[in-house]
């Protein structure tokens, strides 16, 4: 399956204070996107979203934390490029890296019942950016089904007092591919256990799941606490939520204070 490299229409609406968008052209199957950014930084990128149907499929608050996660997936840091991936960077089989490739182009709902009919990059860009400059380029192949993609969402927490605080109550949606846990202040958890119907499923502290990242093919970062169900490169390694009652994570904190969470996992578009 060749891949090509295509500039993409360009942005509307970039300017400071304002919401760029990019309107993507719909005919073929998208593996990433090439952000070319100048005259605004990552963090002044407040939000980034991706529009499937008129319905938000990716959420992330900040460039910054968008890049964060492009590092720990061992992607060298953004230097007036920043990628969006549709593929799971990193994984150690081909099919199992694009098989969540954004498919777009067949318009068949016998071969495609949900298919893309429009799709959009929307980012916010702060008041405070001197003068913005956005393009794209993105890394194609041909049209397919859109099968099954990765969703990203975006909760916030506030820990009141160090300790373990628990979260039961993140939507139970698909296969969880990888959960992010960071608020930009460094070493400020210590602990990660999940159970998942009263089953404990994942048990370490963070100086444990570091060292387990960094034997596989991840590399942690500083303002994020990672659990990765594909961190040895398997693709068919997820957590399943189907028909699971319970599903809590408990982390360990030593400051109070704003936690944003990430959760990223793998279902069909069905919207």
């Amino acid at each position: 399956m060749p891949f090509t490299t295509r500039k993409m229409p360009g942005f509307e609406g970039v300017a400071a204070g304002q919401t760029a968008t990019l309107r993507l052209p719909i005919s073929r199957t998208y593996h990433k996107l090439l952000v070319d950014y100048a005259g605004v930084t990552l963090a002044q990128m407040t939000s980034v979203r991706l529009v499937a149907n008129g319905e938000v499929i990716t959420r992330l608050t900040g460039g910054d934390r968008l890049d964060s996660i492009n590092q720990f997936e061992r992607r060298s840091a953004a230097n007036g490029i920043l990628v969006i991936d549709f593929e799971r960077y990193g994984l150690l089989s081909r099919e199992g890296r694009e098989v969540t490739a954004l498919g777009t182009g067949i318009v068949d709902r016998a071969v495609d019942p949900f298919p893309i009919t429009t799709l959009a990059l929307e980012i916010d860009i702060d008041a405070a950016a001197a003068e913005p400059v956005l393009s794209a380029k993105a890394v194609q192949s041909q049209a397919r089904p859109i099968g099954f993609i990765k969703k990203i969402r975006e909760y916030n927490y506030s820990p009141s007092a160090a300790g373990v605080y628990e979260i039961s109550d993140l939507p139970k949606r698909g296969i969880i591919n990888k959960i992010s846990f960071g608020d930009h202040i460094a070493n400020v958890y210590t602990s990660l256990v999940v159970e998942r119907d009263n089953f404990i499923v994942f048990e370490r502290t963070v100086a444990e799941n570091e060292l387990a990242q960094n034997d596989g093919v991840r590399t942690p970062q500083a303002d994020l606490v990672v659990y990765d169900l594909t961190e040895r490169g398997y693709a068919s390694e997820g957590l399943v939520t189907e028909n699971v009652a319970d599903l809590r994570f408990k982390i360990g904190v030593t400051n109070p204070g704003l936690m944003k969470v990430i959760v990223e996992s793998i279902e069909p578009l069905e919207i």
